[in-house]
């Protein structure tokens, strides 16, 4: 892994952990993303730009879903479409099987929006085209992770380490290190709740 063309090191003071960058306000979900875009046996090059990059895309995929389950459609099917989908999902999966490339799978599910996007605008996607569209999705999906909502981004071992955090923090008396870290979590939907058997929380 390189950091801006470098090595990742603490002595260079390059070096982020998953939290660091969740701390900095990134979903856990772009952050996967930018991993996946780069097969695993070949060298990320991270950059701050990428991420940002990683949460637009991630933000234009969830925006592709929800519009095409709000369109308007007519009623009936568009087997041309159909078929195309369906091939782009055999692209993903073959892609995956070749030693998980996971860059050619990306680009199978992107191709698949560029495509229903086109069908969009001639209008020519149909009621049972949508089901059939965002059932393929699920599928992309199921192994990709990207798809989720905000709310559930942050793993349930990032929440437990960040309260952990923020409980020594107060016996610190380190209370704006406290707070701080209160306010991330709820800006993650997170809910702290002080019970008698101790520290509790749920999401929103």
């Amino acid at each position: 892994l390189k950091v801006e063309g470098e090595t990742m090191s603490k002595s260079l003071g390059n070096f982020y952990t998953f939290r660091d960058l969740i701390e900095k306000g990134y979903s856990a979900t772009a952050i996967r993303y930018l991993l996946l875009s780069v097969p695993y046996h070949k060298q990320l090059n991270f950059t701050f730009e990428t991420l940002d990059g990683a949460e637009q895309t991630i933000a234009r995929l969830r925006d592709f879903r929800k519009r095409l389950q709000e369109a308007h459609l007519p009623d009936g099917i568009n087997t041309d479409l159909q078929e195309k989908v369906r091939g782009y999902l055999n692209d993903f999966e073959t892609a995956m099987d070749d030693n998980l490339n996971t860059s050619v799978a990306l680009a199978a599910l992107h191709n698949l929006v560029r495509e229903v996007n086109t069908a969009t605008a001639h209008e020519v996607v149909c009621t049972e085209d949508r089901s059939f569209i965002l059932h393929t999705l699920d599928k992309f999906d199921a192994i990709l992770g990207i798809f989720g909502e905000a709310s559930e981004e942050i793993l349930d071992s990032e929440i437990e380490a960040l309260i952990g955090e923020r409980q020594e923090a107060r016996r610190n008396r380190n209370f704006a290190r406290s707070d701080e870290i209160r306010d991330l979590l709820s800006e993650q939907g997170i809910i702290l709740e002080d019970t008698k058997d101790g520290m509790r929380w749920k999401r929103k």
